[in-house]
């Protein structure tokens, strides 16, 4: 992240942050199985840094739609003959 924001002021979207939460959490628990214990409490402390206190998705609302358009009928079908060359190229 800090490559790509180099040279620009930028901020992590709430989905980044939820996104390296999740990430720091599952490397520290696999190295928390593993025995490597400091670095699991590295990758801890990295995750409660991203970690945002999210009420959920944004709830749902009713919404006002226009009434859809009747239907219009097109006649495509030419009436007009041509009696030129029957090549199509």
């Amino acid at each position: 992240m800090w490559l790509a924001s180099w040279g620009r002021d930028a901020d992590l979207t709430p989905e980044a942050h939820l996104y390296f939460f999740d990430r720091y959490s599952r490397l520290a628990e696999w190295h928390r199985a593993r025995g490597h214990l400091a670095k699991a409490k590295r990758f801890d402390a990295k995750a409660e840094g991203h970690y945002i206190d999210n009420p959920g998705p944004p709830y749902a609302a009713a919404m006002a739609m226009p009434r859809p358009r009747r239907f219009l009928f097109t006649n495509a079908v030419s009436t007009h003959t041509f009696d030129g060359p029957h090549d199509a190229a």
